[in-house]
């Protein structure tokens, strides 16, 4: 209290810039994992920005570009939490490589061994082609012997001759193989065959839905985050998937659907596709298949 007896109101220090963005994120009913697939982050990034540890992060640059995409995403005003950041939070000076991620920093004197060890591979990659040309132009049968060379079996006996005639060449005798068949005739144009191909094995159809469930068809053509709900509200999908994957989900319906960065992907459900244009709110689409 004050001397006149008055009360004496204490302020209360403005919320920090970690604070602003998670009650912004709840307040619009967003959760980590869609922040992080929207930003193109992973979930630990966001949690570290909204607990204000940016020792898990990479150098100030970043982390001011971080939190100004993070708020223009919330659709906040980027100005009043940078200006907090700056205030309030003690930033990396240098770059700190992300926790876990396995990033080694270069070490004094590595390039010069890089160096050595990127011509040693040159030299070996132009030994391997020398190699490979020589044997292409000398090149060898399956028997060892030089195709172009002269062979080291005696040279069979001239056909006798007819009058006005050339001699028929000679029939090339067949060998019996040990179970008693005969092998084919060797060309006799010295020539290597060559065996057809194997037929690559077709890729197995998955089986049709059992009885009561709906099918599911994620094409992704970007990294993209999916989390299906059945029924019964039960978590029957959710993983992280990369460009070029495709799953295939079975589920009892009504189903709920979760979909990060969505124009990066192509669901068809019972066979048709589905148009995610109309659920889709800042690339994450929300939707309930029936």
């Amino acid at each position: 209290m004050s001397e006149d007896g008055a009360p004496v109101i204490e302020s209360q220090p403005p919320p920090g810039p970690g604070a602003t963005l998670r009650a912004a994120r709840e307040a619009g009913g967003m959760t980590i994992a869609e922040a992080a697939a929207a930003l193109k982050l992973s979930p630990w990034q966001i949690e570290a920005i909204e607990n204000e540890d940016f020792s898990r992060l990479s150098g100030a640059t970043f982390v001011r570009g971080f939190v100004r995409n993070y708020a223009r995403l919330l659709k906040i005003d980027a100005a009043p939490v940078l200006d907090a950041l700056a205030e309030q939070v003690k930033l990396p000076s240098e770059l700190n490589a992300p926790v876990n991620e396995g990033v080694r920093m270069p070490v004094a004197g590595e390039r010069r061994g890089r160096g050595v060890a990127v011509s040693i591979a040159f030299a070996l990659l132009a030994l391997i082609i020398a190699l490979a040309l020589y044997f292409d132009v000398f090149g060898l049968d399956s028997a060892g012997k030089h195709s172009s060379g002269r062979s080291s079996e005696p040279a069979p006996s001239a056909p006798e001759t007819q009058t006005g005639a050339q001699a028929e060449p000679r029939a090339e005798t067949q060998m019996e193989t040990q179970a008693g068949t005969q092998a084919p005739l060797a060309p006799s144009s010295g020539a290597a065959v060559t065996a057809a191909p194997a037929a690559i094995p077709a890729a197995p159809i998955p089986p049709t839905p059992a009885a009561g469930m709906r099918r599911m068809t994620f094409s992704f053509s970007g990294a993209s985050w999916v989390e299906v709900k059945d029924s019964a509200g039960r978590v029957i999908f959710s993983q992280n998937n990369v460009k070029g994957a495709t799953q295939v989900v079975d589920g009892r319906p009504p189903l709920e659907v979760v979909i990060g960065n969505a124009s990066q992907v192509r669901l068809e459900y019972k066979g048709q596709p589905v148009d995610l244009q109309p659920h889709t709110r800042v690339e994450v689409a929300r939707l309930t298949l029936d």
